[in-house]
Formats: structure tokens, C-alpha cells, sequence
């Protein structure tokens, strides 16, 4: 079932697979009380991921997320009561086994699999810093997040950039992948940046890398070295 949202905005799950769509701007709340899901994924503002869903847990946040994202209209009800949740990098290093940041995503698109798994497409919105955890009765992590600033969004180019050619041969080559982005914007310098990023085989301590809002210029640089420097991609 596809959600249709009209304003801008690892336990328990097993991932999937990828889909799309444009990098959304979302309002610069205060702050949002969110559900947070520890999992071993780097996601990019722009980024979707599809999750199977089996943790009683994490059952009871989609669908609290799904009812709040429901109330949405001309008011900001559901800005107000946490909608969407956040991903945060499982690590047990950390207290609650995860960092101090995360990309809060919404629900985009659900289904029940052939296993009768619930599975969920959720799009990336924005990067958020976490703080004042709890966990919940049921062992639901939460927490409060604040908007985290990330690259600036940049404009399409009238010509295809070798990243964006690169990431291109790479849908061609994985039609699984390519099916699952619609309208990819393989024009758009950042956009392909992030994607690269959340595909390539890199550890999540070396993405973290580039989530400072200033970091573009070295995700590039170190993209055209690992992407281009070498001849194909696996």
C-alpha cells in the first residue's frame, strides 16, 4: 500500500532493498519525541530502505507512526505527536547501542511478504542529533531529536556528471536496484553522492565521515578516487 504525504517534511528487522525519491525539506522543528530503531544502515536525507518488520516492538511503531502520519492536514498534529521514527546506526559501544545521531524516515509504502513479514519502504527525510533516551515498557527505544543540518541540496545539471554515470551502469547492471528508483536523479551531484555512499561496501564508523553539513566536498573527492580510480564496480 503506497502513503502519499503532502507536507515536506540491527534487531528487529531484516533489510531489503532500496527505493527512491526526492530529498524532501522538512520544517526546522524544536524538537520531536521518536521512536528509534538501532540497525546496521547508513542512510542519507533522500534515501529509502525497505525492512522486514517482525519484533512485536517495532510492529507497535509503524503502526503508531502510520496513525500519526495519517492525521496530517493543514495542521501540525502530527508534527506535534513524533511522526515517521528514526534509524541510529546499531553499535554496542554505545549506551542504548546506538549514537548520538540518526536520519528520521516516514513510511512510504507497506506490505505483507510471501513469509507473511510485514514490510516497509521508508524514505529519509533529514539528519537528526538524539538525546534524553528512555526505553519503553514494551523495550521500544526512544528519544528526543532535533533537526541536524546535512549538504546543501543542489541544482539537477543539464549533463550527466561520471558519478552520475557511474551510478547509472550501476542500476543498469542490478535491475533490482533500478526498479525500486523511479525517477532517480542521476543529474544531481548530491543526490548520487549520498546513494553511493549508503550502497558502497564501506564501514559505517568511515560513512559517518560525511554526515557534517560542510563534508560535501569530501565525499565527492573521496568518491572520484574509489569510484572512478578504479574500473568497475562489484
Amino acid at each position: 500500500m503506497k502513503i502519499t504525504h503532502e507536507t515536506s517534511p540491527a534487531t528487529g528487522a531484516q533489510q531489503a532493498g532500496h527505493t527512491e525519491s526526492r530529498q524532501q525539506q522538512p520544517t526546522k522543528l524544536a524538537e520531536q519525541t521518536l521512536a528509534v530503531f538501532p540497525l546496521p544502515l547508513f542512510v542519507l536525507p533522500g534515501g529509502v530502505q525497505r525492512l522486514r518488520i517482525f519484533e512485536q516492538r517495532y510492529l507497535a511503531m509503524v503502526s503508531e507512526s502510520l496513525v500519526s502520519e495519517s492525521l496530517v492536514s493543514e495542521s501540525l498534529v502530527a508534527e506535534s505527536t513524533g511522526k515517521g521514527f528514526v534509524i541510529a546506526r546499531y553499535d554496542k559501544a554505545f549506551d542504548f547501542n546506538v549514537p548520538d545521531w540518526g536520519t528520521k524516515v516516514q513510511i512510504i509504502d507497506f506490505h505483507h511478504g510471501e513469509d507473511g513479514l510485514l514490510v516497509i519502504d521508508v524514505r529519509a527525510s533529514h539528519l537528526v542529533s538524539l538525546d534524553s533516551f528512555d526505553v519503553r515498557g514494551d523495550g521500544l527505544l526512544m528519544a528526543r531529536s532535533h533537526h541536524r543540518d546535512h549538504w546543501p541540496t543542489l541544482a539537477a545539471s543539464t549533463k550527466r556528471g561520471d558519478l552520475g554515470l557511474a551510478l547509472s551502469a550501476l542500476f543498469a547492471k542490478h535491475p533490482q536496484l533500478a526498479e525500486l528508483y523511479p525517477q532517480p536523479e542521476f543529474n544531481r551531484l548530491d543526490w548520487v553522492c549520498a546513494r553511493f555512499l549508503e550502497i558502497l561496501p564501506l564501514s559505517l564508523n568511515e560513512k559517518e565521515k560525511f554526515i557534517l553539513p560542510g563534508s560535501f566536498p569530501q565525499a565527492k573527492s573521496f568518491l572520484d578516487t574509489f569510484i572512478l580510480g578504479q574500473d568497475k564496480i562489484n
